[in-house]
């Protein structure tokens, strides 16, 4: 009797009834995939209706920056800071960035600039990487020598971003310099100038796999980046000037010769050309990867040292330390597009939504 009286539920039974199974399953299945298509083109175009930003580790605080007006917005305002690596979560909400002068990772709100935790790490915290999954990030430092009575080198520490602590320490070389991830997210690789070193750990186990020589092919490596689509590592050695590659057991591919002080270092999105800042000569240079052909270059401000690709690709943001600038370029012509000055000593930068650059990747 129920039933009857329930008009919707006794017409999508007496369909069920009509339906074979298999054209139901059939139906199911193609309703399914519509509602979840739906989902994730909602989900898509909300992505694409994010602004573009970069967000600039400087002294004093963390510029952000207007990617399509190519002007600066406002300063998250850090009084006394000497901002270093820089990153970002998943999300877009929270900023993690290294500060030299309290020798600390901060953590900030990315909307207020509210600083939400400090965590201690020790003398010159520089380079920051955040894993591919965005579940941890990792930052090089130098322990305090007054609290040890030997030599001993650098270390990386393992951040656990939700719960906003270190979750593990790396012993690394002579000044731990770039992070790497490998293809698969599972091995941690860094490069220890000091040394002419990289050093390979496995991020599960916390055990160093092995520490590769690298002083018969340069001197300084500072650079480190992964090909986008392949396990090849570009690896760029400042007081040689030279920029090398490598396969995913560290063996040499091919390796020419920069200009002078390279140091950042990425593959363009689609992996097809590699760019570097050589710093000295204030330079942007663009190599084929695959022969490391010189393709173009481009003049930028004094001490370049990191840089990144615009979200879509299309711009390429230069950070100039002591010009006190970010240089904007087109990346097709490598022309200038802007220059966007009153920014203290600009040292890292990186971009939401995510993108190409020498201090992360999407």
């Amino acid at each position: 009797m129920i039933i009857q009286q329930n008009g919707f539920f006794n017409f999508f039974l007496l369909k069920f009834k009509i339906l074979s199974f298999p054209t139901l399953l059939i139906r199911l299945c193609v309703f399914f995939l519509v509602t979840f298509l739906s989902v994730l083109i909602c989900f898509s175009s909300l992505r694409a209706s994010v602004h573009p930003l970069a967000y600039v580790s400087c002294e004093g605080g963390i510029a952000i920056i207007d990617i399509e007006k190519n002007e600066k917005l406002k300063t998250i305002a850090l009084p006394g800071s000497m901002l270093r690596g820089i990153g970002i979560d998943k999300e877009g909400k929270t900023l993690f960035v290294a500060d030299k002068s309290t020798r600390s990772l901060l953590i900030l709100d990315a909307n207020n600039g509210r600083i939400k935790k400090t965590i201690r790490l020790g003398q010159n915290p520089e380079f920051l990487r955040l894993h591919p999954e965005r579940k941890f990030l990792f930052v090089s430092y130098e322990p305090d020598l007054s609290e040890s009575t030997s030599p001993i080198g650098a270390k990386i520490a393992q951040i656990d971003i939700q719960k906003e602590r270190i979750d593990n320490e790396f012993s690394g070389g002579k000044e731990t310099e770039a992070i790497e991830f490998s293809q698969d997210g599972s091995k941690l690789l860094v490069a220890n100038e000091g040394e002419n070193s990289i050093g390979l750990y496995d991020i599960e186990t916390r055990r160093e796999i092995r520490r590769i020589d690298l002083q018969k092919i340069g001197t300084r490596p500072r650079g480190l980046k992964k090909a986008p689509q392949e396990e090849i590592y570009a690896v760029t050695f400042e007081n040689s000037n030279t920029l090398a590659l490598f396969d995913n057991h560290f063996s040499l591919l091919k390796a020419t010769t920069t200009a002078s002080g390279p140091y950042g270092v990425v593959f363009d999105p689609s992996g097809k050309k590699l760019l570097v800042l050589a710093f000295r000569d204030r330079k942007l240079q663009v190599f084929d990867s695959q022969n490391l052909k010189l393709l173009a270059e481009a003049p930028v401000g004094m001490r370049s040292w990191h840089f990144t690709f615009s979200p879509d690709g299309k711009k390429i943001l230069v950070a100039s330390g002591r010009s006190d600038a970010l240089y904007v370029f087109d990346a097709d012509n490598y022309k200038e597009l802007a220059k966007i000055e009153g920014i203290k000593m600009p040292w890292g930068i990186i971009t939401y939504p995510l993108s190409y650059g020498s201090l992360d990747s999407p």
